[in-house]
């Protein structure tokens, strides 16, 4: 079950992004002062209403997490309300891939965002993460993704 991620799980988190970073090459031997920044960045921002994580367990034990930030620019023809959210922090623990935990951690974000009016949502994926945007409807936007919400 997908829930929002709370200062208790802090530590949990650093560890799944240290393993995104360390997955995707971009650890350049300052490992330790990321992780300390990262811990940072989880312990002031977990309950900023301009941001949202979120976790999913097996076992008890976190095994895959995502966030949005929320920001407003000036509308734009894509997004006349201005209100939108990027995606980042996407990842599941190697051993815990190929269960739908991705998938679910993403409709969970994407149904906050609605709820938040949210009308544009947009990330940069890696190329192993780009099917599961594509399976849920967004779309490539030259150097980005992004999924767009129906104006009801």
């Amino acid at each position: 079950m997908v829930e929002k991620a709370a200062l208790e799980n802090v530590q949990d988190l650093v560890k799944l992004r240290m393993l995104l970073m360390k997955e995707l090459g971009e650890l350049n031997g300052n490992e330790e002062l990321f992780q300390k920044d990262t811990e940072e960045y989880f312990t002031a921002n977990i309950n900023n209403p301009n941001s949202y994580t979120a976790i999913l367990k097996a076992d008890g034990e976190i095994v895959s997490a995502g966030s949005i930030v929320f920001f407003i620019r000036p509308p734009s023809p894509s997004s006349l309300q201005g209100k939108e959210a990027y995606v980042m922090n996407m990842y599941t623990a190697f051993d815990h891939r190929k269960h739908g935990y991705s998938s679910a951690i993403l409709k969970h974000l994407m149904q906050y965002c609605q709820k938040s009016g949210v009308n544009r949502i947009w990330l940069n994926a890696s190329s192993a993460g780009k099917s599961l945007y594509q399976k849920l409807g967004f779309i490539e936007c030259e150097s980005e993704m992004e999924y767009k919400f129906e104006k009801k």
